[in-house]
């Protein structure tokens, strides 16, 4: 848990049970006797979709940590879904893609991934494989 006032732009927190990433930060006065709160600019890691919050300084946020690893396809599944392995685990996982990344792939590519409460985004391409 991290207050309000020591969220910075890049830090990951929790907002209705999906993973947001603040991307403004700035102070606003709210009200005739000049309370100030802090306004958020977060952008949902899955859905995209951008949300403004207004908190209080005090306020607490459920703070995320993303890390990035490495994983290798090794099969296409579905026209949406790939297979892929991750290289420090060596677990077998299934993941939703979007199409241009599906025809970017094949088999053997390499790529960089994150993963948050279960899901799995691909968020680069490294090797892709003609």
């Amino acid at each position: 848990m991290i207050k309000v006032a020591d969220a910075r732009i890049g830090t990951c927190i929790m907002n209705r049970g999906e993973p947001y990433k603040v991307t403004q930060k700035e102070r606003v006065t709210v009200g005739t006797h000049m309370h100030s709160k802090t306004k958020l600019t977060v952008q949902g890691v899955f859905s995209g979709r951008t949300e403004i919050l207004t908190l209080g300084h005090h306020e607490n946020l459920e703070d995320l940590e993303i890390v990035n690893k490495k994983g290798q396809v090794i099969a296409k599944i579905a026209p949406d879904q790939v297979q892929l392995m991750d290289l420090v685990s060596y677990e077998t996982l299934t993941t939703a893609v979007t199409k241009e990344q599906f025809e970017q792939i094949s088999e053997g590519s390499m790529l960089t991934f994150i993963e948050i409460q279960g899901k799995i985004i691909v968020i680069e391409i490294r090797d892709a494989k003609e």
